[in-house]
């Protein structure tokens, strides 16, 4: 898919009306050109950041390649269109074809399949079946719901604290340690049309 030519999130068969989408944008440097394209990768990250929504960001090269991924992450699929569909989104994607052109990893993706994205290791275009999704899912928050009972069962908490406690922590645990840890470990049974 041609990073010129994603999808709005409305027309996405990936896109939901909630939670947050990732987008995958790669683009690969003309020849002469790929400091030129650092700089771009980085201002175009360095724009969405104004955008309503958005939640961070990031710059992947590979050496040598002359190739980077831009990740970005925005809340909600309403506020990635309204990114692309922004001015400055577009005066950059102009930019970014006079310096580069798209590569085959640009994807959005949305839901659940989020967590097991990886930022250094760009997911293929087709997400886990969603069965493997939720058994992984279940295997990583489990323990931590189990845990986390016994850790506040002696303090006795007012429940809404309790509750909010219980479910923030696993949530931050699950987006930055745990299943990053877990897609790593399982990358090839959740892609095994990766390893072919």
């Amino acid at each position: 898919m041609s990073a010129t030519s994603l999808p709005s999130p409305s027309g996405s068969s990936n896109a939901v009306a909630q939670g947050p989408v990732k987008i995958v944008v790669e683009r690969r440097a003309r020849p002469g050109a790929e400091e030129a394209l650092r700089r771009w990768a980085e201002r175009f990250v360095a724009e969405a950041t104004r955008s309503p929504g958005h939640e961070g960001g990031s710059v992947l090269s590979a050496a040598g390649s002359g190739s980077h991924l831009i990740l970005l992450r925005f809340g909600s699929a309403a506020a990635l269109e309204g990114w692309q569909l922004s001015a400055a989104h577009a005066a950059l994607m102009r930019e970014a074809d006079e310096v580069s052109s798209p590569g085959d990893a640009s994807q959005i993706r949305t839901g659940l399949e989020t967590w097991f994205t990886l930022p250094d290791m760009p997911a293929p275009a087709k997400p886990p079946p969603e069965w493997k999704m939720a058994i992984v899912t279940w295997v990583a928050l489990l323990p931590l719901v189990i845990a986390l009972a016994y850790i506040f069962a002696p303090f006795r908490l007012p429940f809404l604290v309790e509750v909010s406690l219980s479910t923030a922590i696993p949530v931050a645990l699950l987006t930055w340690i745990v299943m990053p840890a877990l897609t790593r470990l399982l990358y090839g049974w959740l892609y095994p049309q990766a390893r072919r």
